[in-house]
């Protein structure tokens, strides 16, 4: 193990004192020493902030003032942090297990790797087990499988490089920072069948999840042939079907 690389894990919180803290004891537990931790609270009113000051001694940083949501805090975070790989852990998710981190960067010794990604375990509301999700990603599966960025370590050149999340989306900022990274760099990023952390779905309302899907269909098609993307995602040929081609019709008539 390799402890001169500096891991800066980012939490972004707002009003999270039912789960903040299992979130922050689970990066402390870790057994990597070369961890800088970063937390991002949007301006919490309840008792989130009394929760985090009870760990400022192993904090590295953590700042409570207004966002834009949670990417706008990610990026807070990436601009504060310092560490040659970066991982995101916002309250209410935690680390599968205490040495996480140290196996995570024992696959970064090649050098020419510059993302690792592994499996989430996901958790409904109550807490309760609802499944594993995670798979290898490639061009050929990414038009309808997303890597979750619970389960995904980067290295810092790759935000250099690509940019950082993009204040376009508000559900998929994520996703379109991935879908861009994999189509520049995908022989470059390496799956580890791993869990790597638990992650709890909230769930969403459906009209949540359809803004969603019209984000994902917006990065899907600015970055590949809509051909390729029509016939490779049944997920997303739906949501053209019902709001696309209603919209088209609708601006012949």
């Amino acid at each position: 193990m390799c402890e001169d690389v500096r891991v800066s894990i980012i939490t972004g919180c707002l009003n999270s004192e039912q789960t903040i803290e299992r979130t922050i004891n689970s990066v402390i537990d870790q057994t990597y020493p070369n961890i800088e931790y970063i937390i991002i609270d949007g301006g919490s009113t309840d008792k989130t902030q009394d929760i985090i000051k009870k760990y400022e001694d192993r904090i590295t940083k953590w700042i409570s003032e207004p966002d834009r949501g949670v990417y706008d805090a990610m990026n807070k975070g990436i601009v504060h942090s310092t560490g040659d790989i970066l991982y995101f852990l916002n309250a209410g998710d935690y680390l599968y297990n205490t040495k996480i981190i140290e196996h995570v960067v024992d696959r970064f010794a090649d050098e020419s790797v510059v993302a690792v990604y592994g499996n989430v375990e996901v958790l409904n509301a109550s807490g309760k087990i609802k499944g594993i999700r995670g798979c290898e990603v490639t061009h050929n599966n990414l038009l309808y499988r997303r890597i979750c960025h619970q389960a995904l370590f980067v290295r810092r050149v790759l935000f250099d490089e690509i940019g950082l999340f993009s204040d376009e989306f508000k559900f998929s900022a994520d996703h379109d920072f991935i879908v861009r990274a994999i189509k520049k760099k995908q022989d470059k990023f390496l799956y580890i069948n791993e869990t790597i952390a638990k992650y709890r779905d909230g769930g969403m309302s459906c009209k949540m999840m359809e803004k969603t899907k019209l984000e994902d269909l917006k990065i899907i098609s600015s970055n590949y042939n809509i051909a390729q993307f029509l016939f490779g995602s049944g997920v997303c040929a739906y949501v053209i079907l019902k709001y696309k081609i209603p919209q088209i019709l609708q601006r012949k008539q």
